[in-house]
């Protein structure tokens, strides 16, 4: 017997365990999009007129970004989207997913950039991998640092007043339980900082998909033929998220709404953090001028053991 929808009765298509709610293609890309906005205007991500770089990686997640932010955006006509994507210089892989962004933005009437790592650091993510020594940190953390000060280089020259990342509640979820079982919950504070406390030198970040799942992300993705590349980062298996994902997956799968109770407890930690150190001290890094904090930056430190090896 065909399962129907908890909304409107019409033959159901996805379940959305968190919620116990069954849904027709209707209902779940109207529900998303609720989602998404509420997600928007409780954390008051974005403005009527803002410029949006949306960060487009040419997968799943940042597809359905792109997708939501245009369909939330028709009705502010003084907002502009702006997509980029950084190649980190992975090949094969970075390539084909490139291609895949360029197909998505073109859909949406857009243009898309393109950033490397090559033309912002002298290097590309392959190039550093194969030189780095025994025991050196894994792929991910390098990419991670250079990406995010590519990133906001892009923002800047683009002129944006905010980027929105694909970031979705796995990913969030992921980051928040690595920063606790590290020993850091004030990262935990400064990943949540809301954009009325900007930091100077940098584009405030925003994820205005936090609050879906990976399956919400990928039942939306393919009941819209959304394009998208689907094959995992070859350095992924290296990261130690690999081991929380596991573990989180693990616990939504036994016990649904796991995932958003971390999201949410994540939100009222960053609040307290911020609220007892409302003024927490951020640095120039000596090398670069960027906003640090600590007096030479990650990725001055990271450039500097590049040049040693």
């Amino acid at each position: 017997m065909t399962p129907h929808c908890t909304r409107c009765g019409a033959p159901a298509v996805y379940l959305r365990r968190y919620t116990s709610e069954r849904l027709c293609v209707s209902c779940l890309v109207s529900t998303t999009l609720n989602r998404v906005r509420r997600t928007i205007n409780r954390h008051r991500m974005l403005r009527p007129d803002d410029r949006i770089a949306v960060a487009v990686s040419g997968g799943k997640d940042s597809a359905v970004l792109l997708d939501v932010l245009c369909r939330i955006e028709e009705k502010f006509p003084r907002a502009e989207l702006v997509p980029f994507t950084v190649d980190e210089g992975i090949r094969g892989y970075r390539d084909a997913a490139i291609d895949c962004a360029k197909a998505l933005v073109m859909g949406h009437g857009l243009t898309l950039r393109v950033f490397s790592f090559e033309e912002l650091f002298g290097i590309t993510l392959d190039t550093l991998v194969a030189r780095r020594p025994p025991h050196a940190l894994g792929a991910c953390s390098y990419c991670g640092v250079l990406r995010r000060r590519a990133m906001n280089h892009a923002a800047t020259v683009l002129q944006a007043d905010v980027v929105a990342t694909g970031h979705i509640m796995d990913d969030e979820t992921q980051t928040v339980l690595m920063n606790l079982l590290r020993g850091d919950p004030y990262r935990i504070a400064r990943n949540y900082r809301p954009r009325s406390r900007p930091v100077p030198g940098l584009v405030s970040r925003v994820k205005p998909i936090m609050e879906l799942s990976e399956r919400d992300v990928v039942a939306y993705a393919h009941h819209l033929s959304l394009s998208y590349h689907s094959f995992p980062c070859p350095y992924a298996a290296e990261a130690y998220r690999s081991d929380v994902r596991r573990f989180l997956n693990h616990m939504e799968h036994r016990h649904p709404g796991t995932m958003l109770a971390v999201l949410h407890s994540a939100e009222s930690i960053a609040a307290a953090l911020n609220a007892s150190s409302p003024n927490m001290s951020v640095l120039r890094c000596e090398r670069c001028g960027a906003p640090t904090s600590v007096s030479v930056c990650k990725v001055c430190s990271i450039l500097d053991s590049i040049r040693s090896w």
